[in-house]
């Protein structure tokens, strides 16, 4: 799969629609999930780092996650185009992941075979109250990929809600971020792209009474 990505890389935002839907996405995580500078970010399985571009002003460091190094390497033309953020490319799959206040994803896990050992990394790499964004496609009858072979049809929300609960997350909002549009046969088709927002619980510390016992 990786080499697909390497061989697409260099045409892939050449596809408007793209970066239209990496833009619409930005724009209603900023508008769910409170951001800061003081924030630690990751765009998992990022691509051209089209969603993670546009939170970069938002967030205070942003890593790059993709298997594709094809991908990463436009990445790394970005950043050096841009200068003076705090970056960092992530090649491949890295257990465990570093602790992240932010976990975005844009159309990826349904290239992912095994989704719930996957949610449960990325869950386990958020500091308590961070918040991790997934946004792909609902559930499919396979005309959006066609001929393209791959591990999931989009998905129920309720089965990611599910594993996202599993996994000690509070879910926080579910909504359509976007809407897919192709043409096949001689038919427009829509497939809406759906955003499930999981948040790991801040830590319960005991609380000290004046006579310094806890409560």
């Amino acid at each position: 799969m990786s080499d697909y990505f390497d061989r697409k890389s260099a045409q892939w935002d050449q596809q408007n629609y793209r970066v239209e839907r990496a833009q619409t996405v930005a724009a209603s995580i900023r508008s769910k999930v409170p951001l800061s500078k003081t924030m630690n970010a990751l765009d998992f399985g990022c691509g051209t780092g089209l969603l993670g571009f546009n939170l970069l002003d938002a967030v205070g460091q942003m890593t790059f996650g993709d298997t594709s190094q094809g991908m990463l390497d436009q990445v790394a033309k970005k950043m050096a185009e841009r200068g003076g953020h705090a970056l960092t490319l992530l090649l491949g799959d890295q257990h465990p992941l570093p602790a992240y206040d932010l976990i975005v994803s844009l159309m990826v896990l349904h290239h992912i075979a095994d989704i719930e050992d996957q949610l449960a990394v990325l869950s386990r790499s958020l500091v308590p109250g961070g918040s991790l964004c997934l946004c792909d496609l609902d559930k499919e009858d396979g005309s959006f990929h066609q001929e393209e072979v791959v591990p999931h049809q989009g998905f129920e929300r309720g089965q990611i809600e599910s594993i996202l609960r599993k996994n000690g997350l509070q879910i926080v909002d579910t909504s359509t971020v976007f809407v897919n549009r192709k043409t096949i046969g001689d038919r427009l088709r829509e497939f809406p792209v759906f955003m499930v927002i999981g948040r790991k619980p801040r830590e319960n510390r005991p609380r000290r009474t004046a006579a310094g016992a806890v409560d």
